[in-house]
């Protein structure tokens, strides 16, 4: 069951990888909209990264996505067709702020759910002794 929650991280870290490390960049419609694929990229990849290890620490997630951006960038600076930017690596940082966020609010509402869902089934008690 584990591998249900393993599939979109690595889907998405194989779309980040393959675009960000392919020669080419990848074409744009208007002026900066780079910027807003690696904001919501990297937000992509923590919101599944948190889905699919759960237990990992703050300090874990934050250092592992981070890193990521950090070597994204550095391999784009290794190609001759692309460069690796400071605003390239502040976009990618608040994707994963902005991922980290929408975890955190996915996860109130599923644990908020399921309180509710748990206190909606009728215990033992209330079936067998009705007031």
């Amino acid at each position: 069951m584990h591998y249900i929650r393993t599939l979109p991280f690595v889907v998405v870290l194989a779309v980040i990888l393959f675009a960000g490390l392919k020669p080419d960049p990848v074409p744009q419609l208007f002026s900066q909209q780079d910027k807003l694929h690696h904001m919501l990229g990297f937000a992509a990849l923590v919101f599944t990264l948190r889905l699919a290890f759960p237990r990992w620490s703050v300090s874990a997630l934050f250092g592992a996505s981070l890193a990521a951006a950090l070597l994204i960038e550095l391999g784009q600076g290794l190609q001759p067709q692309r460069t690796a930017s400071l605003a390239d690596m502040l976009a990618n940082t608040l994707g994963v702020l902005l991922g980290w966020g929408c975890s955190q609010l996915a996860l109130r509402y599923w644990k908020a759910r399921n309180v509710v869902a748990r206190n909606a089934r009728p215990s033992m008690d209330r079936l067998e002794n009705p007031a």
